[in-house]
């Protein structure tokens, strides 16, 4: 399996490479490149436990070490802080203008509030938000701030505007496992590389949300970040252990 995915490793730099070369007319090998051409490795130790494999080359030590540091928002994701929607339109386009001033990454529904929300506000915000590339998530959280679910903003939107979801009402019943799209898993802040890109495997998620001890949402991982971090990780630590691993 590993000679596979040292193949699969080539080809993917090699087709970065060859696309890098026919968009700018250069060639050259970035250490992002590398990152994403090493993620399927990377995720394929982690969920195997097959570390093992690689020992002769002095790898498992570094790559161990590497994996068991826990997760950085500032390196393996983004740290945000959500904005709520306002009760009514009218204010809507007040906050809106506001919301794009700041940049606001993401919004803040609250679960279980009565009389509250209206689903042509909601998807007025949204409308107005997704073009810009810095907005990009919408947060369900309880009436105490804990998280208790996430979503692209775009897929939400969508979802709306298909009429699909009576979205007030599954607000105010705090029914939202069945919007498609919703993220509900979380990791804790300060969990390690290793159970993060698992948890991630096992759920089929390119990112998740990280919660504090008090289960308030305080940012995103994200898995081509996290592989990215443990690559360069990998490449600054000077030398290399050549004792072999015997687990």
């Amino acid at each position: 399996m590993i000679y596979f995915l040292a193949i699969s490793f080539f080809a993917i730099l090699i087709f970065i490479s060859w696309v890098n070369y026919k968009v700018n007319k250069e060639f050259k090998i970035e250490t992002s490149w590398i990152a994403i051409s090493l993620s399927p490795v990377i995720i394929w130790l982690l969920t195997t436990q097959e570390i093992s494999e690689l020992s002769g080359y002095g790898f498992a030590f570094k790559f161990k070490e590497a994996s068991a540091t826990p997760i950085s928002l500032q390196l393996d994701g983004s740290a945000i802080k959500p904005s709520q929607i306002v009760k009514d339109k009218k204010g809507g386009y007040r906050d809106v203008y506001l919301f794009k001033k700041k940049r606001v990454q993401a919004l803040t529904l609250v679960l279980g509030k009565k009389n509250y929300y209206s689903n042509d506000a909601i998807k007025y915000y949204l409308k107005e938000l997704t073009p810009y590339p810095f907005f990009k998530y919408v947060l369900f959280v309880s009436q105490n701030d804990e998280y208790r679910g996430m979503m692209r903003g775009d897929v939400l939107l969508g979802e709306i505007q298909s009429g699909g979801i009576d979205l007030v009402k599954l607000i105010e019943s705090s029914e939202i496992s069945g919007i498609h799209g919703v993220i509900t898993d979380s990791i804790l802040r300060g969990s390690t590389k290793q159970y993060t890109l698992q948890i991630m495997e096992e759920n089929n998620l390119s990112e998740i949300p990280v919660i504090n001890d008090a289960s308030v949402f305080i940012g995103v991982a994200e898995r081509d970040k996290i592989t990215s971090s443990i690559v360069a990780q990998l490449v600054s630590v000077p030398g290399i252990s050549h004792t072999r691993d015997n687990q």
